[in-house]
Parts: C-alpha cells; structure tokens; sequence
C-alpha cells in the first residue's frame, strides 16, 4: 500500500478528521486510564477542543499533517503549534492500526522537525502518557530528552502525573 502525507492550510475533509480524532483519543485516553488517570473521559470533549483551537495547528503559526493511504482514506495526523517565539508543541501523533508497520509514525515526526526548523524553531517540546513506549522510542531515537512539564504544554495540568515530557533542541 501507498501513502502519503501532506501538510495543509485547511482541512480537506472535516468528518474524516473528526472520525480519526476520535479514534485517537479513544486510544490516548484508554492509556491514560490504564497509568491511572481518570476513567471514562468522552472523547467528544477533546475532539471538540480540537476543533475549537484548529487555528493554532494550521499555518502560519503551526502545521496539520495529514496521511492518506492509495485509496485516498485518512489514516493518520500528526499537528505542530506554537508554544513560544522560539519552540514548538507536538500533538496527536496517530495512526490508524491497518496502517500500522510502515514507519509512519516516525514519518510523521519527522514532517513536523522539518516544518519546525523551517518556520525557524529552536526547540520541539512533546509529551506522552508514561508507558506509551511506542511513542517514547520514535523521540527518544530522535534525541528527545525527559524534561519537566513545560509550562506551555497545552494539556490540563491536573493531568501532569500521568505524561512523560521531552525535548529536543533543533540547532
């Protein structure tokens, strides 16, 4: 199978996000939860906090990766915000589990580095549930280091004991 991944200015097609979104935060939030978080959140909620924030993931100030696969069905995202002049937030890096096996993850880290360095960033902040070791290994190899909860990172901060915080500097 082919695929390909875009960064766009506009969302093609808002259901499909929607539906991936969910998807994702249904996973997210099941980890969550299995490190002790709390249980049954909706992901309707934070879907729709997406949605209302969406500005911030889309350029000029951030970056909305999108990945197709040959029929042209959406099978992963991965967004770039700014959380300072100088830094980036990554977020919602995901991809669907028939896609799963083709490096797109790291594909996915790899377009927002890129777009990072190109809107002139020093530094990519990222956080993931403690235990997400799929996650933790893309960064860790791409010489992400375990920092303290950065005050900018856009999640709850009642949430704090339940991520692991990294960074890594582009220069």
């Amino acid at each position: 199978m082919r695929y390909e991944i875009s960064s766009v200015s506009e969302v093609p097609d808002r259901q499909a996000l929607h539906d991936l979104l969910i998807e994702y935060y249904r996973v997210v939030l099941r980890k969550l939860e299995l490190v002790g978080g709390p249980a049954n959140i909706d992901p309707e909620g934070p879907v729709e906090g997406f949605w209302t924030n969406l500005h911030k993931v889309l350029p000029p100030t951030g970056r909305l990766m999108l990945v197709h696969d040959g029929d042209g069905r959406l099978v992963g995202c991965g967004t770039l915000q700014q959380a300072r002049p100088d830094a980036g937030e990554m977020k919602r890096l995901f991809v669907r589990p028939e896609a799963k096996g083709h490096a797109l993850g790291q594909a996915l880290v790899d377009a927002r580095i890129e777009a990072a360095r190109e809107m002139g960033w020093q530094t990519l902040l990222v956080n993931a549930v403690r235990g997400n070791e799929d996650m933790l290994r893309i960064y860790r190899k791409l010489g992400f280091r375990l920092i303290p909860r950065y005050p900018e990172c856009s999640d709850p901060i009642e949430l704090s004991d339940y991520f692991d915080y990294m960074q890594v500097d582009l220069n």
